[in-house]
């Protein structure tokens, strides 16, 4: 591929991507901070609660980071949407203790609902906290409760709102740890690794362009979904397959993994399964319809870069970049193309080929 369109995915990747939440960097700094807050106020809601208890049976519980910050496959989200932030709440309790798990999320729930300036809500997987500025949602931060200490030692999600029906109260077999192990791992090469988070990202950006205004309950793909296909379909593409020396294209890598994903799709139906237990169907709540448009999109995405691929000018190869991935993919002006694209190769006798 072209060294000046490589280059341009990599400066892509390098505006759209998320660092790590907790690396010390000026654009993590407010939510950081926002998040350890909400956090302390956790804490000290266990640590009133507990004064009541016998220090055995003391409530305890650890946190990590989850979600695309933890695997670093984060997007900066667009204009009208928002950060998003995912924690882990691992309490040490068994789920049989309790049948019912929204009185374990309601905990969670107190501990956040006490200040003015958030909203705290209610969801099927988790307690959102939601900040907003100016009326509008800036971020937010959804906290995933865990039942850590089970007989068979796996980790239970505590699903359902205290108005659910019955049957949607439930736990959920769940494996963060483990599903964050297996993205960050999936590679032993370094380059492979971190081409496989770079066409994950371009995924993600992709979605977010082309479903804008959309959420996941209308077709709009959910950002595991697309880090789970890619885990199954990507193949890395960072050596000439000839020299076996270091040629890094990330367009034929994106191409390579959107064209395996509509292969395997051939009927109306895509599936893709998480790649940890409970190995669910990640596309099982798409409608057929919906299906279909998310593969009509699909492929307009693989025409473009079909033509890109097939194009030898930067300028019109990053254009047609540019029309799927969004305007954060620059376009390369005509007058930065490299003189040496356009000189004459030249052959080991002297003469122009």
């Amino acid at each position: 591929m072209n060294e000046q369109v490589q280059k341009s995915f990599k400066d892509f990747n390098d505006k759209i991507r998320i660092t790590d939440l907790d690396y010390e960097e000026e654009s993590n700094k407010i939510l950081r901070e926002k998040r350890d807050i909400l956090l302390k106020d956790i804490k000290s809601y266990f640590d009133k609660k507990n004064e009541d208890l016998d220090p055995k049976d003391h409530l305890k519980y650890k946190w990590f980071n989850q979600g695309s910050y933890a695997m670093y496959t984060g997007v900066k989200p667009l204009e009208d949407s928002d950060f998003d932030i995912d924690v882990a709440i691992v309490l040490n309790i068994n789920k049989d203790d309790y049948e019912n798990p929204t009185i374990v999320k309601k905990w969670i729930f107190e501990a956040l609902d006490t200040k003015v300036n958030r909203t705290v809500k209610w969801k099927k997987p988790c307690i959102t906290v939601q900040y907003t500025k100016a009326g509008e949602e800036r971020y937010h931060v959804d906290f995933a409760i865990y039942a850590g200490v089970n007989d068979d030692d796996k980790y239970y999600l505590a699903r359902g709102k205290e108005t659910s029906n019955t049957s949607e109260k439930r736990w959920d077999e769940s494996s963060p740890k483990e599903l964050k192990n297996k993205i960050n791992n999936k590679f032993d090469d370094a380059e492979e690794r971190k081409q496989f988070k770079r066409v994950i990202k371009y995924l993600k950006r992709w979605k977010e362009e082309k479903f804008k205004g959309e959420n996941s309950g209308t077709g709009k793909p959910t950002g595991i979904a697309l880090t789970a296909l890619a885990y199954s379909h990507f193949n890395p593409r960072i050596k000439d397959v000839f020299t076996n020396e270091i040629e890094i294209d990330d367009l034929d890598a994106l191409l390579y993994t959107v064209t395996q994903i509509l292969n395997s799709s051939i009927w109306s139906e895509i599936e893709v399964y998480l790649p940890v237990s409970p190995y669910n169907n990640l596309f099982s709540e798409m409608t057929l319809k919906q299906m279909e448009k998310f593969k009509e999109k699909l492929t307009t995405l693989k025409t473009k870069l079909e033509e890109a691929q097939g194009n030898i000018d930067p300028h019109e190869a990053t254009k047609l970049i540019n029309k799927v991935l969004g305007s954060d993919f620059i376009v390369i002006e005509k007058e930065a193309i490299s003189e040496r694209s356009s000189r004459p190769a030249i052959t080991s006798s002297g003469e122009s080929a």
